[in-house]
């Protein structure tokens, strides 16, 4: 257990939230636009590999369109082998786990919306406490032309998330960090799961920061975005 001391602050907090509100910019007349993914079940590590893929293969516009919605994203539950004929999808996963839809207004999607419920459930038992992943080639930004891809630790705060919930920060933080160039092709990433979330000792490069689920009138850090090496 970490001591007050070692926590984030509301001040840290506020100005992480303060930042990526900067980075998001204006919708203008296209708010409320949103992806979809659609989830037959749930592999942690292939999840944050589809999430990569698709950020990484949408076009720049419908990307900063994404960005300028906070990454906003509905999550459904089916079978992508199912509804991929008459919906076809942007991108599916290797193993048909989970299909995504680009960024448009909600209404582009009402007839897949109604065909498919939202996603409920907890998130495993068996949660791995760590999994890697890596970045697509086909990521925006160039890929470092000396030395060896970035290393970066993905840390997550599951206590108290259900799966959506989960779902709504690991895509938010992965996203994000992707569409903002942070994160750049061939980069890998250790995805770690924890109860609760400290800051790194080096720093951090993003924090994901919303309200607190216990504590609404407060705010609370949910994934924290770091090199491998601040963490010693």
């Amino acid at each position: 257990m970490f001591t007050q001391d070692e926590m984030f602050t509301q001040d840290e907090l506020q100005a992480a939230l303060a930042a990526r509100t900067r980075r998001a910019g204006h919708a203008g007349e296209q708010r409320r636009a949103a992806a979809i993914a659609v989830l037959r079940s749930f592999d942690p590590a292939g999840f944050a590999a589809s999430a990569l893929e698709f950020a990484a293969v949408l076009p720049a516009a419908t990307r900063g369109l994404w960005l300028a919605n906070f990454t906003q994203t509905l999550f459904l539950a089916g079978n992508p082998g199912n509804v991929s004929v008459r919906h076809p999808p942007t991108t599916t996963a290797a193993d048909g786990s989970v299909c995504w839809y680009a960024t448009a207004p909600r209404p582009h999607y009402r007839g897949l919306c109604l065909l498919l419920r939202s996603l409920r459930g907890e998130l495993p038992g068996d949660l791995p406490d760590t999994v890697t992943v890596t970045v697509p080639a086909a990521a925006p930004g160039a890929a470092p032309t000396a030395g060896a891809p970035a290393q970066w630790r993905l840390t997550v705060d599951v206590r108290g998330l259900g799966l959506p919930q989960y779902l709504v920060h690991l895509t938010h933080t992965l996203g994000e960090a992707l569409i903002t160039g942070l994160l750049r092709p061939h980069d890998r990433i250790l995805v770690s799961h924890a109860r609760e979330l400290a800051p790194p000792a080096g720093g951090y490069a993003y924090l994901r920061v919303h309200r607190d689920t216990d504590a609404p009138e407060a705010l609370r850090a949910y994934a924290c975005l770091s090199e491998e090496r601040s963490h010693g």
